[in-house]
């Protein structure tokens, strides 16, 4: 099995939107015939009933696996705190897929996505390799660089995504 073509970082806080924006894109992505895993750290222990939930939804969506780590719990059962970069190499232990969504690791940077709920959540935007930022409602960003799009403008957001999910593939291939 080898390892995925592209990465792309979901990035937000509580109740920014993380689990819809990578549903949506899962589903996006699988109409493209291409196919998906998610990596998300809850940081708990034991990993919660909502992050189960979470993993339900993303499967639902078309992703092939979902990992959740919290606290030292893999919701495969392994009972080991795994980093990102040892959760990528189990991930393609188990299947070869095109893309992974990872959620949650903010201390590390990857391609990314950043979801603004509000004001407070700007120090989000300090991060590199952000690919776009989704906001719950129109807030003063300076980003000139960086596509920039309304929760509610789903469509725009999605395809834009897409495309640039797409574009990074084919910088690996």
């Amino acid at each position: 099995m080898g390892h995925p073509n592209c990465i792309v970082q979901i990035v937000g806080y509580k109740n920014a939107g993380k689990t819809t924006t990578i549903s949506k894109l899962i589903a996006a992505l699988e109409q493209r015939n291409l196919t998906s895993t998610v990596i998300k750290h809850h940081g708990h222990s034991p990993v919660p009933p909502k992050a189960r939930y979470d993993s339900e939804r993303f499967i639902t969506a078309g992703a092939k696996a979902s990992f959740v780590e919290g606290g030292g719990e893999v919701s495969i059962q392994l009972k080991k705190e795994m980093s990102l970069t040892e959760l990528l190499h189990l991930q393609s232990l188990v299947m070869t897929v095109d893309v992974v969504f990872v959620e949650g690791f903010k201390d590390i940077q990857l391609p990314n996505i950043v979801l603004l709920r509000d004001e407070d959540d700007f120090s989000l935007l300090d991060r590199s390799q952000t690919i776009g930022v989704i906001q719950h409602h129109r807030l003063q960003i300076d980003c000139k660089e960086t596509a920039i799009f309304l929760r509610d403008e789903e469509e725009m957001w999605i395809s834009y995504f897409v495309n640039q999910i797409v574009g990074m593939r084919s910088e690996h291939v």
